[in-house]
């Protein structure tokens, strides 16, 4: 299971975050959102990221033309649309950023899974969140047990109100093409700042054999 922290926006706090054991790390371009970075962050900062730590940019309804410009300052590993963003858009996007990407879905108790099998030849992941009008950010959870209805064979990762309670819910959660989760709301000191401390021990413990 891979760790992916998201709505960094403080370069000591990415620095103290850059040295637990995570495998993403989220930069957010979403002007609605608390932590979405307004100023830029500096180049020693991103080249200080190690290799195996992947950079994600989370952009909602943006346009073509700010996702490349902002890859093209950040590189990033990662494109993640959190919004409405329909697969010709995907389609478009891949051709122009050399990026995986993630589409966030918003999954409400009656969501049909076959309604996202278009986006398979597009995205590299799914990213299954708590629907919510303002795209993410809920700091809510739901209902894992929905996803046993994803057949598919696109791996995803699992968002929406993940706190450090849920290391032992976690292990125990079995799908085939389940990933990585996605930390944010639940692991802050404020907006946008991470408690490191709070996010080593969920570590610990999710990434412990006791049960």
């Amino acid at each position: 299971m891979k760790i992916k922290v998201c709505g960094m926006l403080n370069e000591r706090n990415i620095s103290d975050l850059i040295q637990q054991d995570i495998d993403y790390i989220g930069f957010i371009f979403y002007p609605k959102s608390e932590r979405c970075i307004t100023n830029s962050i500096s180049k020693e900062i991103l080249s200080a990221i190690p290799s195996n730590v992947k950079k994600v940019g989370v952009f909602v309804n943006q346009t073509l033309e700010i996702i490349c410009e902002k890859h093209e300052t950040f590189q990033f590993d990662l494109i993640q649309l959190h919004g409405d963003e329909s697969v010709i858009f995907c389609e478009s996007l891949k051709q122009k950023v050399p990026a995986q990407f993630i589409k966030a879905i918003q999954v409400t108790p009656d969501f049909d899974f076959n309604s996202i099998a278009p986006y398979l030849r597009t995205v590299d992941f799914f990213l299954f969140d708590t629907a919510s009008k303002n795209y993410g950010g809920t700091g809510i959870s739901f209902d894992w047990q929905l996803l046993k209805n994803y057949t598919f064979d696109l791996p995803f990762m699992l968002s929406g109100g993940i706190n450090e309670k849920d290391s032992e819910k976690l292990k125990a959660f079995n799908h085939p093409q389940f990933q990585a989760i996605d930390l944010n709301s639940k692991f802050e000191i404020a907006p946008g700042i991470k408690d490191i401390a709070k996010i080593e021990r969920f570590i610990t413990k999710l990434k412990s054999n006791e049960n």
